[in-house]
């Protein structure tokens, strides 16, 4: 009994294995990230939140983007980036986003940008799931988390620093 559970084993993990790592056969560079691995990295993340402010994936880092699978539970701070703009897709949750206006007890990070306590003056807008939104570069912007439903993303960041272009690692 033994010998077949061993032998059943030999086979199913390297396929389970697979499919969990993103597909990279092409040419440097390109990755495919199915529903399937995205829905398991979602899942994982939900049971690593507890009570923290944010956990994230990165899906991948590029020259001049990134992209990353993020799941948070709190509201974070507000943030400017001088250089790069965003786009979010989101995922799963409710959440309002605050755009425009000024950062309040701002201050400055690495990487050309600023944070600060919460946007003062900017716009509201409720987001959910199939939402898409663009973030500018320069302009003021925070997620306002609700205290009972935690707002997952896929953030895409764009003409950030040059980052040396790599081959995917699995989620």
């Amino acid at each position: 009994m033994k010998l077949i559970f061993s032998i059943a084993a030999l086979i199913l993990i390297p396929a389970i294995s697979l499919a969990e790592a993103p597909v990279t056969d092409g040419p440097l560079g390109f990755v495919l990230w199915n529903s399937e691995l995205i829905q398991t990295t979602a899942d994982r993340l939900e049971k690593e939140l507890g009570d923290k402010h944010m956990v994230y994936q990165t899906i991948g880092n590029y020259e001049g983007h990134s992209m990353y699978l993020v799941l948070r539970g709190k509201t974070g701070t507000s943030e400017v980036h001088e250089t790069e703009s965003d786009f979010y897709i989101s995922m799963r949750g409710h959440a309002t986003f605050l755009i425009g206006g000024e950062l309040t007890e701002a201050e400055m990070r690495p990487r050309k940008q600023q944070r600060g306590k919460s946007v003062s003056g900017g716009k509201s807008h409720p987001i959910g799931p199939g939402d898409i939104l663009h973030v500018p570069v320069a302009v003021p912007h925070q997620i306002v988390i609700g205290p009972d439903e935690p707002y997952m993303y896929i953030l895409i960041k764009l003409d950030e620093e040059p980052i040396t272009p790599k081959r995917a690692s699995a989620l």
